[in-house]
């Protein structure tokens, strides 16, 4: 007999909806920046804080050598800070505008937590991971 042969679609890591690659877009071509790191900082309600922000070129190496999770749409990187990572996993990242009539007052990333790993408060930018 043959071993059976499974293919299975790559999932990634995190998700970043089209919107917010849009807006990626405008900061990488508006800037110096190498790309965008995804990362994760303590504090805030609910222990942790996610953090994303942009690469300057001298920061960039000290980075390549961590050996981060790159999602990459055209020449747009995003970067997943390798010792945030197992946090991080089935975030969704989107890009919300400004729409007084829907009581949206400020532009913004905002990140989804997959709540089957985790939960976060009101704000979107704390969180706490489940423990397992």
């Amino acid at each position: 007999m043959f071993p059976r042969t499974v293919l299975t679609k790559k999932k990634e890591i995190i998700t970043i909806t089209d919107i917010a690659w849009s807006k990626i877009k405008d900061i990488i071509n508006n800037s110096d920046s190498k790309g965008l790191l995804f990362a994760v900082t303590s504090g805030g309600c609910n222990g942790f804080n996610y953090s994303f922000d942009s690469i300057p070129d001298n920061k960039l190496d000290d980075l390549l050598k961590l050996k981060p999770t790159i999602i990459q749409r055209d020449h747009m990187k995003v970067f997943i800070d390798p010792l945030a990572e197992m946090y991080l996993i089935g975030t969704k990242i989107d890009y919300i505008k400004e729409d007084y009539n829907k009581d949206i007052f400020e532009s913004k990333f905002v990140f989804l937590i997959n709540k089957d790993l985790g939960s976060q408060c009101g704000c979107g930018v704390s969180f706490t991971p489940k423990s397992t």
